[in-house]
């Protein structure tokens, strides 16, 4: 008997060696990046404002909603007179890896999560260079470079939000890849999956990014290669792109309808989608300066990816990462760029702010080409001539010359030998064939610490998140003083972690604003008026409240309506004496707070004894904010209630008292002297339902985003229930997607599919 041949098995143990390899050094990568900004905590300068704004205090108030058995969970009390919790979709709570918070300290559950999503992106990067043809360490150096770019580090600082979805993009492109060379069932649900969990983390944007970017690498595909079961190719896609949203359901779903409301339901204008003011210009300023906010330029990555333009495989893929790359840099001009007005008209072309963000999917194609470039570096010793060697040497000491000579500030120390090793690991895989793996090692090695440990200190930094509880004396003496009928107007200053939008949420301070992205128009339109003084005519006006909180036009009728019993002013920001109006006592003051009392203030919950209606919004609007409309007996609606009763003025003297005030759960005792209304200064939204009685009763929507019910003579009970029916319908369909993934893979595998 002829011995056994057992250099398959040898290929597929080394090959199995090499991944292990490759998946230990990007995860010590990813360490080793947290530990730069662990360090950098203490370094002055902005801190993550998105995460501690944002992100922390929304993971915190989650967890101490689970721990009340999910009280709070579907809607948030705290926040711009109530909104969505869940249901907003920029929480990211369904993301797996934010459940961190639910078993590990928060601070320790942040580096996790932001662990987590490096690992996912170089893992994903590094699967996506060796789906291109790539080997193994040149893989790796695709995986680096995605994960820890210019837009990788400038992403882990801004909120995991959306670095989440940005670690996704490596993973769906990989898989995409996969699909083109072996259209496979397993694969086609594996990218819906990776698009999926893409979404979950709350940022929208990237998704749709996605899609586009898979829809023209399909196309590509098509027109380029020509492959002969292209049917079952667009089929397989079909079902990727199509079973996506299914598996996202139960996010999916509620965020809709939380959409449909928000500011951010339709398209922007060029000016709101314009803030960064990209130009090409500015790019090699960036450079200069190291920074990696719109800097698309990392260094030892461009030396790499121009390596691509000397490979003989992979040549299609190549153009198209290249191709696409140029694409999405000029996009990431925005106004600047040709070619951004027919863009806009694409199907979500004008929904996203920040054109800038382009620049992500020139990071994700930089990396493809640094695994293609890497790769033919690599080969050249036993492909090509001496001459075409040569080019493998010369065009990446070129790229570094040009580097040099463009920056004002050339190259730092560490930079220097992180080059001159490069170009001398080139130098050896084009002269010596058989030293081809020492010189990809020194490649991987000098790329990881340019890219982790030798870079400048983030544009962000991350701090201690026991900040956010420093003024926790002050808010539980708040919290003492008012009742279920009252609110509370907060005055932060930014960026004073201390003090900002959320830190009420954390100690159960119901307040009227909110650092949201989603927030419901109606809500924006009130809240820009209450501030300004006039209408909303930009969602500018609600992102970037230019002026603070609290100046000269802000309006008191529209303030008093909100049950603003109070004001806690951070004293930077401590205007309220130009506030209109009676003067508000001071009635606090310590610990780096003021605390005034607004005796105007109308309660939460009332009743009144008479409607009218004025049907145009903005009308109303103006009505209320002249202060011609007395809140203890009239109430505003924009249609009348389905009996037609819009009260009397005759009545006075009713009395309404909470007896249970839950956040998706108020019930309301109530004393009327004759039929009218009760009104609950807390937003309208869908989902909401009433009775009166146990009786069903119409919710109408009162004094342009507030609710109101109609009440008999005498005593009555009410109660209002948040039981929206998209939350339910999600998770059924997510259940149900993934019961029929399942099965098909079932199937797919007897059949073998």
């Amino acid at each position: 008997m002829a011995p056994a041949d057992d250099t398959g098995g040898t290929d597929a143990r080394a090959t199995r060696a090499a991944t292990i390899g490759a998946v230990a050094i990007l995860l010590l990568a990813a360490a080793a990046l947290l530990q730069r900004l662990y360090e950098n905590s203490q370094v002055k300068g902005p801190t993550s404002y998105d995460i501690y704004s944002y992100a922390y205090p929304m993971f915190l108030q989650a967890a101490e909603a689970l721990r009340h058995g999910g009280r709070g969970l579907l809607w948030n009390p705290y926040q711009s007179c109530g909104e969505p919790y869940l249901g907003i979709g920029t929480t990211g709570l369904l993301y797996p890896p934010s459940w961190l918070f639910l078993v590990l300290p928060p601070e320790i559950a942040l580096y996790g999560l932001l662990f987590c999503n490096l690992a996912i992106g170089a893992l994903g990067a590094y699967g996506l260079g060796r789906a291109l043809g790539a080997g193994p360490l040149a893989a790796l150096c695709g995986g680096l470079t995605f994960a820890f770019s210019n837009q990788g580090a400038d992403l882990i600082t801004f909120t995991p939000i959306v670095s989440g979805p940005y670690a996704w993009m490596s993973v769906a492109m990989c898989c995409t890849e996969r699909l083109l060379r072996g259209a496979r069932l397993a694969t086609a649900l594996g990218l819906g999956a990776a698009l999926a969990l893409s979404l979950l983390p709350g940022h929208p944007q990237m998704i749709v990014y996605l899609y586009q970017l898979i829809a023209l690498r399909v196309c590509w595909e098509l027109v380029v290669a020509r492959p002969p079961h292209a049917g079952r190719l667009l089929a397989l896609f079909g079902v990727s792109l199509g079973s996506a949203p299914l598996f996202a359901g139960a996010h999916l779903l509620p965020a809709l309808e939380s959409m449909r409301q928000s500011i951010r339901s339709g398209n922007l204008t060029v000016a709101e989608m314009t803030v960064s003011g990209v130009t090409l210009g500015g790019f090699p300023a960036l450079f200069s300066r190291r920074q990696e906010i719109n800097n698309p330029i990392h260094l030892l990555p461009s030396l790499l990816a121009v390596g691509a333009l000397l490979t003989r495989g992979a040549r299609r893929p190549m153009w198209f990462y290249l191709l696409v790359g140029l694409l999405s840099l000029g996009l990431a001009l925005g106004e600047h760029a040709p070619f951004f007005p027919l863009y806009r008209q694409l199907p979500a072309g004008a929904l996203f702010r920040d054109p800038n963000r382009f620049l992500w999917i020139t990071s994700l194609c930089l990396s493809a080409l640094v695994s293609i470039g890497a790769e033919a570096l690599l080969r050249l010793p036993t492909t090509s001539s001496w001459r075409r060697r040569g080019l493998g040497v010369a065009l990446p000491a070129a790229v570094a010359a040009l580097l040099w000579s463009g920056s004002t500030i050339g190259f730092l120390p560490g930079e220097w030998g992180l080059v001159v090793a490069t170009l001398a690991a080139l130098l050896l895989a084009a002269g010596v064939p058989r030293a081809t793996t020492l010189a990809g090692a020194v490649l991987v090695g000098a790329l990881a610490l340019n890219l982790t440990w030798w870079r400048p200190p983030t544009f962000r930094h991350l701090i201690d998140g026991a900040q956010l509880y420093a003024r926790r004396s002050v808010f539980e003496q708040v919290a003492a003083r008012r009742t279920p009928q009252d609110r509370v107007y907060l005055v932060p200053r930014h960026p004073d972690h201390t003090m900002q939008h959320k830190t009420g949420a954390l100690f159960g301070v119901p307040t009227v604003f909110d650092y949201e992205s989603q927030t419901s128009r109606r809500w924006a339109e009130y809240f820009t008026y209450l501030r300004t003084g006039r209408p909303m005519t930009t969602i500018k006006d609600l992102i970037y409240p230019i002026g603070g909180y609290l100046p000269p036009g802000l309006n008191r009728p529209l303030l008093d309506l909100t049950a603003s019993r109070y004001l806690l002013v951070h004293p930077g920001s401590d205007t309220v004496a130009q506030i209109s109006g009676p003067p508000m006592p001071l009635i606090q003051f310590g610990e780096g707070a003021r605390l005034y009392e607004n005796t105007q203030a109308v309660p939460r919950a009332r009743w009144v004894p008479r409607a009218e209606v004025v049907a145009e919004p903005q009308a109303l609007l103006d009505r209320l904010a002249s202060g011609t409309v007395d809140p203890s007996t009239t109430v505003l609606l924009e249609a009348p209630p389905p009996s037609g009763d819009l009260g009397t003025s005759a009545a006075a003297g009713g009395a309404v008292r909470f007896t249970r005030d839950d956040p998706e759960d108020v019930e309301l005792d109530v004393s009327a002297p004759a039929a009218g209304f009760v009104v609950l200064s807390d937003q309208d939204f869908p989902g909401w339902r009433a009775t009166v009685n146990g009786d069903a009763a119409p919710i109408l929507r009162a004094n342009h985003v507030f609710r109101a019910v109609p009440v008999p003579a005498g005593h009555s009970t009410v109660a209002f229930r948040f039981r929206p029916r998209s939350v339910l319908a999600g998770f059924a369909l997510s259940a149900a997607a993934l019961i029929g993934a399942l099965l098909l893979l079932w199937v797919g595998r007897a059949r073998h599919w």
